[in-house]
């Protein structure tokens, strides 16, 4: 099986006050590992999920609703797991023993995760990375979006919401509402984004000429994630930034 070059990247479980010291957000650096451990669920276990998705909630809270093999991360272990799913609203870290038994890892002990489309380990759709942000007293998974000197970080803001009542249905169910908010990580802070994309990238990052050229160039007005990421791809490859 092999290896994707990502899992040789560095990864951070970070507070507010430690950022400085990571250059990258990636899985790896939470500790020092001997390899991977293909039978270490006993490691993870909390208790088992007799309610994986309730019935009496429209929508999903989780960041995929098929399970996925993943690689989970700790402080001294990593588990390649076969099946593996991340609960956004509670986030748990869902996952399957050998015995198909569906348990819950223990809160905060899995510090970053990296989903694989399949069990070829090659095919990477998801890295995130377990912290909390001076403005947060919780710490939640972010998913990180690229690598490189300025990075893209996704936060799933999943709540509850319950509408009025329907007059046809009879009912009034609750429903998962998930929000997403972008922060840009540089020089070891994390700054969400908001408002005029433009404006905050800039105020973060301080581009250099040769970014604002390609900017206009490519016609880029950084409206959308995409198009943050395709500017990031050439401000992380550019030396004059």
């Amino acid at each position: 099986m092999k290896l994707p070059l990502l899992i040789t990247l560095f990864f951070a479980t970070i507070t507010s006050s430690s950022f400085g010291q990571y250059q990258e957000l990636y899985p790896g650096n939470t500790g020092v590992y001997s390899g991977v451990s293909t039978n270490g669920t006993a490691l993870l276990s909390q208790s088992d999920s007799k309610d994986e998705n309730s019935t009496d909630i429209r929508g999903n809270p989780f960041w995929d609703e098929d399970w996925k093999t993943a690689f989970l991360y700790s402080d001294n272990f990593k588990i390649l797991v076969l099946k593996v799913k991340l609960n956004l609203y509670k986030d748990n870290v869902y996952y399957t023993t050998p015995d198909s038994v569906v348990m819950i890892a223990k809160s905060g002990l899995v510090k970053g995760i990296t989903f694989f489309k399949t069990q070829d380990t090659t095919n990477v759709i998801g890295n995130f990375v377990y912290l909390k942000t001076e403005d947060d007293n919780d710490y939640h998974y972010y998913e990180v979006l690229n690598a490189g000197k300025a990075q893209l970080v996704k936060k799933y803001r999943v709540t509850l919401f319950k509408p009025p009542f329907d007059p046809i249905s009879g009912t009034t169910d609750w429903n998962y509402v998930t929000k997403a908010m972008y922060y840009l990580y540089f020089n070891g802070k994390l700054s969400e984004v908001k408002g005029n994309n433009k404006d905050a990238i800039f105020s973060i990052l301080h581009p250099t000429a040769s970014s604002v050229e390609w900017l206009k160039k490519n016609q880029n007005k950084l409206k959308s994630p995409s198009d943050i990421l395709s500017f990031l791809a050439y401000y992380n490859s550019d030396a004059t930034n």
